[in-house]
C-alpha cells in the first residue's frame, strides 16, 4: 500500500502597506500585464511548479496599534495564462478563489513583533463572503468570544498558475498573510 502524506512546508509571508477601504489593486480583470502586487507564487518563475500545489493555507494578519479597523477583508485570486496565438502575448485571466471577512474577538487580541515589526495581530474570526467559492475555514471566534487563536482558511487553487491576495480595511494599515501550499 502506498504511503499518503501531505508536504508540511514552512509558512511564507506577504505584506501590503497602506491597505485602503476597498480592495487594493481591485481590478481583477483580464490583462496582458502579469499581476505584481500581493503575489504569493507564480509557477513560471519559482520552484512551486515542481510541487503541483492544489491547496493554499492562509493565516491573515493586521499590523496596527489598534484593532478598531472596520470592513476588513482578504480576497484570494487565482490567475491562469492564455497564449494569444496571433501575437504570442499572454493574457492573464483571474478567478476569485476566496473572499473572506476577517474579525477579532472581543477579548484580548495578541500582539506580536514579527520580522522586527511590532503590533502584528492575527485575526480570530474568518468567514466566507456569500456567493464566492467556499474554503475550509478555521475560525475559533465562532466557538467562544474569548478565543484568540489565529483564524485560517484552506483554499482550493483550482489549477491556478499565479496566486495573489488583496486586502481591504479602514485606516490604511499594513495587512498580510502567512501562507503555505499543500
Amino acid at each position: 500500500m502506498p504511503v499518503i502524506n501531505t508536504a508540511q512546508n514552512n509558512y511564507n509571508k506577504v505584506s501590503i502597506d497602506s491597505v485602503p477601504s476597498s480592495y487594493n489593486n481591485a481590478a481583477a480583470v483580464l490583462t496582458k500585464t502579469a499581476p505584481s502586487v500581493g503575489v504569493l507564487f507564480d509557477q513560471s518563475i519559482t520552484s512551486v511548479a515542481s510541487q503541483a500545489p492544489s491547496l493554499l493555507f492562509v493565516m491573515p494578519f493586521l499590523v496596527s496599534a489598534t484593532t478598531a479597523q472596520t470592513g476588513i477583508g482578504m480576497r484570494v485570486l487565482g490567475w491562469r495564462k492564455y497564449l494569444e496565438a496571433s501575437t504570442g502575448d499572454f493574457w492573464h485571466i483571474p478567478t476569485v478563489l476566496a473572499d473572506l471577512t476577517l474579525t477579532f474577538t472581543s477579548g484580548s487580541v495578541p500582539n506580536y513583533t514579527i520580522d522586527a515589526v511590532a503590533n502584528t495581530r492575527t485575526f480570530s474570526g474568518i468567514a466566507q463572503v456569500g456567493g464566492t467559492p467556499s474554503g475550509n475555514i478555521y475560525s475559533p471566534a465562532t466557538a467562544a468570544g474569548g478565543n484568540v487563536e489565529p483564524a485560517a482558511a484552506m483554499i482550493d487553487l483550482a489549477g491556478s498558475q499565479i496566486v495573489t491576495v488583496q486586502f481591504k480595511s479602514s485606516g490604511t494599515p499594513t495587512m498580510g498573510t502567512f501562507w503555505s501550499i499543500l
